[in-house]
């Protein structure tokens, strides 16, 4: 996968959750996921990309995590189906703007974006497009403000 592309998203998101929520992500550790691997996240918000590069980027958090932003955000939630709402729909906007802001910087790449999906549910199973290798960026949050962090998975061919 193209390292410009990896740094894009890369960046993408630590300016995200800085300028959104003022939490300060470390660089990501880097590893290539298993299509099949089990995991401990809650919500995936998946963005499609179709053009001169296509593929699927996840941003994936744990529900304690999507809680939190939330409820930093000012949001205040009633019951538990419009809490869930509520978290899906910020989640759908986070991987919006960090795609957005990507391809922004990839600006020489004609990339379009599509509407982003929402997956819920423990150890939930992402179908990869067989494309090449899905690359997983790990990023560590501020202890205590936000548990282990959040990934950023790509698949992505270009």
């Amino acid at each position: 996968m193209d390292s410009s592309i990896v740094a894009a998203f890369s960046q993408a998101a630590k300016d995200t959750f800085r300028d959104m929520f003022s939490l300060q992500a470390g660089d990501p550790l880097s590893r290539e996921l298993k299509p099949s691997e089990s995991h401990e996240w809650d919500l995936s918000g998946l963005m499609g990309l179709a053009g001169h590069v296509q593929g699927v980027v996840a941003l994936r958090l744990t529900k304690s995590l999507a809680e939190g932003l939330l409820a930093g955000s000012g949001v205040v939630a009633g019951p538990e189906s419009e809490r869930a709402q509520l978290e899906s729909g910020l989640v759908g906007e986070i991987i919006n703007i960090i795609a957005g802001a990507a391809v922004s910087a990839l600006s020489g790449l004609d990339i379009e974006i599509a509407p982003p999906v929402v997956v819920r549910g423990a150890n939930h199973q992402i179908g990869w497009p067989a494309i090449g290798p899905v690359v997983a960026l790990s990023f560590a949050l501020p202890e205590g403000k936000g548990g282990r962090g959040f990934e950023l998975d790509l698949c992505i061919k270009a």
